[in-house]
């Protein structure tokens, strides 16, 4: 009875290990959530500036929800109306939805450029395989530019952008009794199926 007391002990020991390791890496975790993201619609040459912004300036806190419902984003400049968008901005990724289509004006860039405050800083913006159009996506800095210049977008098209930032955790290395403390479990747990087989 006392040697199943071991093994059990020893058991809930490396549970507790595996238990605390992922919470270190947790812990760790820094994302979008809480940031505030500024969002603005520019056109039509590149880089995008205070005299190229075409849509109102919106912000909002990086949250639940959808952050930039269809019809936030109104034109500034006769002639140019921004297709119905709605953005969603999450704790890792910038979401825009489309519900009704048709073609992006060309130029050196036409589209929506993010800005972030109090966020960790990002580190990589790519283009997730999901979206079921495709603009050019570039970062620099804690803004993301999303340029659609030239292309034809269809009603109900999405584009998915997925974010890393410099929280973004790796996981942890553990401590050496930590680790040894792991294996012993392991190698206890080996035993006890071998004496039972």
């Amino acid at each position: 009875m006392a040697t199943r007391a071991f093994h059990i002990k020893t058991l809930s020991a490396a549970t507790a290990t595996v238990a605390a390791l992922s919470l270190a890496h947790a812990a760790q975790a820094q994302d979008l959530a809480g940031a505030q993201v500024t969002v603005a619609g520019y056109c039509c040459t590149s880089p995008p500036g205070a005299a190229t912004q075409v849509t109102n300036a919106l912000t909002q806190t990086v949250g639940p929800g959808t952050e930039f419902p269809t019809g936030s984003f109104t034109s500034l400049t006769s002639g140019l109306a921004p297709l119905p968008v709605a953005i969603d901005v999450g704790t890792a990724y910038i979401e825009l939805n489309y519900s009704a289509g048709g073609a992006a004006t060309a130029g050196g860039f036409n589209g929506f450029v993010f800005s972030f405050a109090n966020a960790p800083a990002i580190t990589g913006a790519t283009l997730d395989p999901a979206s079921t159009y495709a603009p050019a996506v570039t970062f620099s800095g804690n803004q993301v530019f999303v340029n659609e210049a030239g292309l034809n977008i269809g009603a109900n098209s999405m584009a998915m952008i997925d974010l890393t930032t410099a929280g973004t955790p790796t996981p942890p290395v553990p401590e050496p009794e930590t680790f040894a403390l792991l294996l012993a479990g392991l190698g206890v747990l080996g035993m006890r199926a071998r004496w039972r087989g």
